[in-house]
Parts: structure tokens; C-alpha cells; sequence
């Protein structure tokens, strides 16, 4: 059994479905502007300067930068692990190695391993 589709019936369908997100569509673009235009007043209202708002920046007082206590670690016993590391590997390989120079890793941001790995996972492209 064979049902026929009316055109005009299935015309009607497209139309009005397409009417009704677009016409959705505008509606939540209009409230989306309306609530950005009642915040953006209850903010200046609670700005407490009572002045409209120019397209000036703000003047912000400047303080002085907070001083960091930097803390100077005792690097030995890092270099002391890396030294054991080395003749670990020396004694497997049966070839002399050595340590001509160690520096911490990172460069000037001093940021962790870990930080570094989550930071080029959550930054790589797709």
C-alpha cells in the first residue's frame, strides 16, 4: 500500500519549519541584546561614578610590583641523581660517558614538565 505525498502539503511543511527557527533565531538574538543592554547599565550604575562611560580607559593607580622571594635551591643532590643516572648508563653501554653541562629546562618560565605537556595537549590543532 502506496500512501501519496501531496507536494503542496510537503512545500507548507518546509516553509513553516523554516519560518518558525528563523523567527526563534531573531527572538534569541534580541534577547541576548536586550540582557547585554541591562547589564551593561546595572554595571555603570554600580560603578559608582555616576559618569556615563567614554571611550576612555579608566585610569588605574599604579602600585608598586610585589617583590618575589626567590629561593635559592641547593641544586647538589639533583646533579648528585643525574651523575648516578649517567654511570648507570655508562656501565650498561660499556662506553665512557660524560656530563658536560647541566641546566634546568624550561627556559626563563621555569614551568614544570607536566605544565608544558598539558599546555601543547590543550593547544594543538585538531
Amino acid at each position: 500500500m502506496e500512501m501519496q505525498m501531496d507536494w503542496s502539503y510537503v512545500g507548507a511543511v518546509v516553509i513553516s519549519g523554516l519560518v518558525i527557527v528563523f523567527v526563534a533565531l531573531i527572538l534569541l538574538i534580541a534577547a541576548v541584546w536586550i540582557m547585554g543592554k541591562i547589564f551593561t547599565a546595572i554595571s555603570s550604575k554600580n560603578s559608582g561614578d555616576g559618569t556615563k562611560k567614554t571611550g576612555a580607559a579608566p585610569q588605574l593607580k599604579k602600585e608598586p610590583a610585589p617583590v618575589l622571594n626567590v629561593i635559592e635551591e641547593d641544586d647538589s643532590e639533583v646533579i648528585a641523581v643525574i651523575a648516578a643516572a649517567v654511570a648507570a648508563m655508562s656501565e650498561e653501554l660499556g662506553q665512557p660517558l660524560k656530563i658536560r653541562s647541566i641546566r634546568r629546562a624550561g627556559g626563563p618560565s621555569r614551568s614544570s614538565a607536566w605544565a608544558r605537556a598539558a599546555q601543547s595537549e590543550s593547544t594543538r590543532a585538531f
